[in-house]
């Protein structure tokens, strides 16, 4: 699992549980294997029996409550999470499960009991940072922004302390990857790469909208919605170990073979479907081996205002990856990185990516989700507009609001806490002034 290959572990928890079926822990572990890997019933079934063994597990009570939101039963995920507290009242990151998907009212009681774990002398310190999370999602609900901010500020310092992050290494790479793929590199290998159209690639930045924007697309019949996956990037790593150097030895069956090698995988997850969708927000780094490999996939650029992005980043705790948004500093200069080669993407393959603005999508939906539709190649069909009734598998921090129909409660939200963003404001530059911002 450590490793990445969590199909590996999968089988090996599941010869495991065959021997020892009465192993709590590989019950557990394998429940939690499944859901990662977007297994929902196989997850469900093995936290059931685990319960069976241990019925006041609060870990398995809260992995079942995270399945239920990821889900679409909501109401179940909080049934979930009180049950867990009930039998782990301390336990800070349930708290912090739970704050994410309620909405706290002032004198919530919720809130009151959070400010007093986090208060307690000799709470571990990891606890207290999934408190402070907690506690800035809940002061930020009831309209105590500085209180917020606080306590936001305090969760990603303690994240920042170990994090193990180098802008100028991102730079570096991000300006290697750029100087590979010029125009005469696209140029010089027209016609190369698999013709299919299956994957839809969804980028962007974190909290850009992407996984609004795969919602709207995978609620299609002839859509299936992939959600976060490293096969692309798992593809370049095999094409180029020291991508993207390595990649001019490729010839024109090796880059249809990547392109037949990505597809195929995409295809494993859903057979018979039109169109997959991957929407890994990273994948912007590879959207250069797309263009190649498969010339006529799609790929669709989620935009949003630059403080609002960077805003809601830095309001989450990632449970792995994203280091770079635990410092104002680095989340900037992480964004003008990606901002600078989703630029340079527009001007080699024109044509190719279809930006997506989310503040124009939340204003009105319609034309924008008949604009999505159509750039994939398929008919309109009206479902699209009705998203948030699906029950797929949504395994982002945006599972419960695209839940709901869409809104636009988080447009302009950057300007709550305007006063505490001197360095993002900085870092970002003319970014800062893009968006709502203008």
């Amino acid at each position: 699992m450590l490793a990445g290959d969590r199909d590996a572990a999968v089988k090996i928890l599941t010869r495991v549980v065959k021997a020892h079926p009465n192993s709590f822990e590989a019950l557990g572990n394998l429940g939690a294997l499944h859901m990662d890997q977007g297994n929902v019933r196989d997850a469900e079934r093995a936290f059931t029996k685990a319960l069976k063994l241990h019925p006041d597990s609060g870990t398995v009570l809260s992995n079942l409550a995270t399945l239920a939101n990821q889900t679409g039963d909501g109401a179940r995920a909080v049934a979930l999470y009180r049950d867990a507290l009930a039998q782990s009242p301390d336990d800070a990151e349930i708290w912090h499960d739970l704050a994410r998907i309620k909405r706290f009212e002032p004198g919530d009681p919720d809130l009151g009991a959070i400010a007093e774990l986090r208060a307690r002398d000799g709470l571990d310190a990891a606890q207290a940072m999934y408190a402070d999370f907690a506690l800035a999602k809940a002061y930020e609900d009831v309209g105590e922004y500085d209180l917020a901010f606080q306590h936001m500020r305090a969760a990603n310092e303690f994240k920042w302390r170990r994090a193990a992050y180098d802008l100028g290494a991102e730079r570096q790479a991000a300006r290697r990857i750029a100087e590979v793929f010029d125009a005469r590199f696209f140029a010089e290998r027209m016609g190369a790469g698999a013709p299919g159209e299956l994957p839809v690639l969804v980028l962007g930045m974190p909290r850009s909208g992407t996984t609004l924007v795969e919602q709207i697309v995978a609620a299609h019949p002839m859509v299936h919605g992939g959600g976060e996956l490293d096969d692309l990037q798992a593809c370049a790593a095999a094409a180029a170990p020291r991508f993207p150097d390595g990649l001019d030895g490729l010839g024109a069956a090796d880059w249809r073979a990547l392109g037949e090698t990505y597809a195929g995988r995409l295809a494993q997850r859903a057979s018979g479907a039109e169109r997959v969708t991957d929407k890994m927000p990273r994948n912007f780094y590879f959207a250069g081996l797309l263009g190649v490999a498969l010339p006529n996939a799609r790929i669709i650029h989620c935009r949003r205002s630059a403080l609002d992005t960077c805003l809601s980043c830095y309001s989450l705790h990632f449970p792995y990856g994203q280091e770079f948004t635990y410092d104002l500093g680095a989340l900037g200069g992480h964004y003008g990185v990606y901002r600078q080669l989703m630029d340079h993407w527009h001007r080699v393959l024109p044509g190719r990516v279809l930006d997506v603005d989310y503040e124009v999508l939340v204003a009105d939906q319609e034309p924008t989700a008949r604009r999505l539709i159509e750039f994939c190649g398929l008919p309109w069909d009206p479902k699209c507009l009705d998203f948030h009734k699906s029950k797929r598998q949504v395994a982002t921090a945006s599972a419960a609001q695209v839940r709901e129909p869409v809104h636009a409660r988080s447009v302009a939200r950057w300007r709550r806490f305007e006063k505490h963003l001197g360095p993002l404001i900085d870092a970002l530059g003319p970014y800062a002034q893009e968006g709502d911002a203008a």
